[in-house]
């Protein structure tokens, strides 16, 4: 492969990146909106004292903003370790032609994954699931 081809074919890997940032970032912003919702709802069926079928049904919907999160973060760490897989087979077919610095370093910076990403994800889910769901079950009184 020559160098115009490796340099295309790099480019056109961190175009296809950066849309892929651009729609994981919307879907966060609508899961971020939906564990707002499910803790709005948790509240208003507090304030009205709902029924049990009520608090199921809100319980329910907080488990699945929760899988929903779980499974964005996951879109999210699938999408850099795609891209560095992506990028290292493009050095590989390389051969002695180097691919960029920045490439390089992204793939050398997501080979081992993402924890802090993975453990961040889990953190605000799931205490978004416990600010929707803990009110609804634990009384005040207690």
């Amino acid at each position: 492969m020559d160098i115009l081809q490796s340099v295309a074919i790099e480019i056109s890997l961190w175009e296809t990146f950066a849309g892929a940032r651009g729609a994981n970032a919307t879907v966060f912003l609508a899961t971020v909106v939906a564990v707002w919702i499910a803790a709005r709802f948790s509240s208003v069926m507090i304030e009205k004292n709902a029924n049990v079928l009520a608090r199921v049904i809100c319980t329910a919907f907080a488990v699945s903003v929760f899988l929903l999160g779980l499974n964005l973060s996951g879109w999210i760490n699938g999408t850099y370790e795609g891209h560095a897989g992506a990028l290292a087979a493009l050095d590989m077919a390389n051969g002695d032609l180097d691919i960029g610095a920045g490439s390089l370093q992204f793939i050398e910076n997501t080979k081992s994954g993402n924890m802090l990403s993975s453990l961040g994800g889990w953190v605000f889910y799931l205490s978004g699931l416990l600010i929707a769901v803990l009110p609804l079950w634990i009384s005040n009184d207690n």
